[in-house]
């Protein structure tokens, strides 16, 4: 009976935190639509198996021996949440993902059909059926730690906001503890219930991993930046250790390119991501001017305001409104100006000693010389010949 209770307790948790899971997809960066699946998937079940065992419903019965094999799609579905997780693919899903189910619908059918369970698997059916759901679950454990090991964990070229990536790295070390605990603990319980011959549900270790679940459901509901993603999360990041409030200021006055007060008219819409994101202002514009600085992301001839936003891990539309209200320039313009003062920094520090002018100017995100040229004598009033003589005069 207590069991029962829990499973159904585990169940409605569940079905909240999907609710609220939902209302924050958009924006949250540790969700994508894996995640959803299998909270929604282990929910359900759950919600199931409690409210039938309590008599709170006929209609629907919990998944008994053979039928069980559709709670795996789980497996493939952490692993493909991790994957889309740690390389930013959260809103690009591919056809050929659904390679990573086969396996499971070929474990459904040789257990179905007559043929093979009486000629092939014999007697050694629930055997065999152990041996391949822990080779599929072990397999998947396997390519999620590679993934994580090789993209988070050990990761140390790290661009930018350190705090962030701190967060999404102790995100998924937790996880996946308790992906492995649960792992361990379901392989056991089918492994018992084979032995005393029973149809293998995973079952018989229940309490276990409705204390998991409850762990991960918690988790999530008790910590806002996983829960509510990018409001919260940039709160709690885009601090960045930033200096003083004097010496936030002092930066923004040197730089004549940014505006702290607007007065612009704006559409409802603008008005709207104002409230959002007034008090991450400074944060941007300081994160902005490091990237352009100190990591040289116009180096790459194609960076844009999206490619800025996935380096802060925020919305494009918040790069987007800081260059439309908070900048005396267009991003084009920001980003012709950062090139030149890249440019000219190397060049006082001896590039052009051993390489050329059309080297220099490719090495700073330029297509061509001619833009270059054009570019360059356009911020500084000379030529690159020209003002080569006058650092060497």
């Amino acid at each position: 009976m207590l069991e029962s209770f829990l499973f159904l307790f585990t169940g409605i948790v569940g079905i909240v935190t999907i609710a609220i899971m939902i209302t924050s997809y958009k924006s949250n960066p540790f969700y994508n639509f894996f995640l959803l699946v299998i909270i929604s998937i282990i929910s359900i079940r759950f919600l199931i198996h409690g409210s039938f065992k309590l008599g709170l419903q006929d209609y629907f019965s919990p998944d008994q021996g053979i039928y069980s094999v559709f709670y795996l799609t789980v497996v493939p579905c952490f692993y493909l949440y991790y994957k889309n997780l740690v390389l930013e693919e959260n809103n690009t899903y591919n056809i050929r993902d659904l390679k990573h189910f086969i396996f499971i619908g070929f474990l459904y059918f040789i257990n179905i059909n007559s043929f093979i369970k009486e000629r092939l698997l014999f007697q050694f059916r629930d055997i065999i059926n152990f041996i391949l759901i822990g080779f599929f679950i072990l397999f998947y454990l396997t390519l999620i730690f590679k993934l994580l090991r090789k993209n988070i964990w050990l990761k140390k070229d790290l661009l930018i906001n350190n705090k962030q990536f701190s967060l999404v790295k102790n995100w998924t070390i937790w996880l996946f503890t308790q992906n492995l605990l649960a792992v361990i603990t379901l392989l056991v319980s089918i492994f018992s219930e084979m032995h005393s011959r029973s149809n293998p549900s995973g079952k018989s270790m229940a309490v276990l991993l409705l204390l998991y679940w409850l762990f991960i459901y918690f988790k999530i509901l008790t910590a806002p930046e996983i829960l509510y993603g990018l409001p919260i999360l940039n709160k709690k990041t885009l601090k960045f250790s930033l200096p003083t409030e004097e010496n936030e200021q002092n930066h923004l006055l040197k730089n004549d390119n940014w505006i702290l007060e607007i007065s612009n008219q704006k559409s409802d819409q603008d008005l709207k991501l104002q409230e959002k994101i007034m008090s991450n202002i400074v944060s941007y514009i300081h994160e902005v001017d490091k990237l352009s600085i100190e990591q040289h992301i116009f180096r790459n001839p194609k960076a844009s305001p999206t490619d800025i936003a996935n380096k802060l891990g925020v919305p494009t539309s918040h790069i987007v409104y800081l260059f439309k209200y908070h900048s005396n320039i267009p991003f084009s313009e920001y980003r012709m100006h950062s090139r030149i003062k890249d440019s000219i920094h190397l060049i006082e520090q001896g590039y052009l000693r051993t390489n050329t002018l059309e080297s220099l100017a490719y090495k700073t995100g330029f297509a061509s010389y001619n833009p270059f040229f054009n570019a360059f004598k356009k911020v500084t009033g000379h030529s690159p010949q020209d003002y080569l003589k006058t650092i060497r005069a």
